[in-house]
């Protein structure tokens, strides 16, 4: 992959997080500045702030922007691109409902009685149903309708014009008033000048809220998981993958996943896989051994499992498990590799791990093929590198008892 094409992803990437607090509600506003929370696996929540300084540049008091903006003055970290997605989204929605709002109409004009009706009623009444008039009176009679119908005329142009003004005022005042909102919208988006994405939709909101209920207990499933400072063997709970691929059938069904990276460390294989609800994609990583199949599906599982958690999916029983080994601590593996020969002159011991492990072995006082052959099932010259470390691991420990006045029964 180019270096341009991976810049590109990873802005992807940081613009759909961004998204994503943004449409959780997680920027609020402080005066002229921003303040961003941005949840962590562990239950806890880091807050970010966004301002514009004093020359006009858009700043965040995270460390990725600080990084970044030393060389990129455009730079714009998640913190920064959300606030500008939350404006987005509030100002839309302002607009909207204003553009909404009924437009009140008169209805003078419709309850305006109608004389011109009236009066063709009366002119076609038949002259026998009227006394005989005089010349003059019908000139007098003509003479007054001709009076009211001027008046009439009159009043209905100056009651069009009233109302016609009346409308002109509302429209006006419905123009100032989105004129306004506009304003308004210039003013904040000129923090956030950049180019505009996808807004996240607000139901994603509600899919995450249902992704962070409570796993059913009946599903969860408990195994050894870590030791402690001294030795102790800890259970974990978990749950199996496919409770987790029921859990986002049922609430997002339109979710997908797909697997980004396969990388093999030594003996074992990291799996990144990714997990997409609308539009929103989240990955993980999951290890597993690489000498079989079973233990890269394994791995596979535990990326997808990983995934889903940064989605909610029981967040809870991973938060316990890291808040328990951030407070006793792991201790260090020293686990025997499955395979201790070297599978190539690069892997073979070296002369300096040897030496160190004939010098420990003579303080443990212990033959050092024999607890070779006892441990590892092979000769000290034929080790790897790792097993050979993993033995010298071995062997303090076995000096460290010597120390402490346990001797090994022989």
């Amino acid at each position: 992959m180019s270096t341009a094409a991976a810049t590109d992803r990873k802005a992807i990437m940081r613009d759909k997080r961004a998204q994503g607090i943004a449409a959780m509600g997680l920027v609020t506003r402080e005066g002229d500045r921003f303040r961003v929370a941005t949840p962590s696996l562990r239950g806890r929540t880091s807050k970010y702030e966004v301002w514009r300084d004093e020359v006009g540049r858009v700043r965040c008091s995270c460390l990725e922007y600080e990084e970044n903006a030393a060389e990129d003055q455009t730079f714009r970290c998640e913190h920064i691109l959300a606030v500008k997605h939350s404006l987005l989204a509030k100002n839309s929605e302002a607009v909207t409902k204003q553009s909404n709002e009924p437009v009140a109409v008169t209805g003078e004009t419709a309850a305006m009685p109608n004389n011109n009706n009236t009066n063709a009623s009366e002119e076609r009444e038949t002259p026998k149903a009227r006394p005989a008039r005089s010349e003059r009176e019908q000139n007098e009679e003509k003479e007054t309708k001709t009076a009211a119908e001027v008046v009439q005329a009159s009043n209905v142009r100056s009651l069009a014009k009233h109302t016609n003004t009346e409308e002109q005022e509302m429209n006006k005042k419905q123009d100032n008033r989105i004129a306004i909102a506009q304003a308004t919208e210039n003013d904040e988006m000129a923090l956030m000048a950049e180019p505009v994405a996808s807004i996240v939709p607000l139901a994603f909101t509600n899919t995450l809220r249902a992704l962070k209920q409570q796993v059913d207990p009946n599903v969860i499933k408990t195994r050894e998981g870590w030791k402690d400072r001294q030795g102790n063997t800890h259970m974990v709970e978990y749950v199996e993958w496919h409770t987790v691929a029921d859990i986002l059938d049922r609430i997002a069904p339109t979710w997908s996943h797909a697997v980004r990276n396969v990388a093999q460390i030594g003996e074992m294989v990291a799996v990144t896989a990714a997990i997409t609800i609308d539009g929103v994609t989240r990955e993980g990583v999951g290890t597993g051994t690489a000498e079989s199949e079973m233990g890269i599906k394994k791995a596979e599982h535990d990326a997808l499992k990983r995934a889903a958690v940064k989605f909610g999916i029981a967040r809870e029983l991973y938060q316990r498990e890291s808040e328990v080994i951030e407070k006793e601590g792991a201790a260090p593996q020293s686990e025997f590799p499955r395979d201790p020969l070297a599978k190539s002159m690069a892997d073979l011991v070296t002369p300096k791990q040897l030496g160190m492990i004939r010098a420990l072995a003579r303080e443990a006082g212990v033959d050092v093929e024999e607890e070779c052959q006892n441990v590892l099932r092979c000769k000290t010259d034929e080790l790897s590198k790792r097993a050979a470390s993993s033995f010298i691991d071995h062997l303090k420990n076995l000096q460290a008892e010597v120390a402490g006045g346990m001797r090994r029964a022989s």
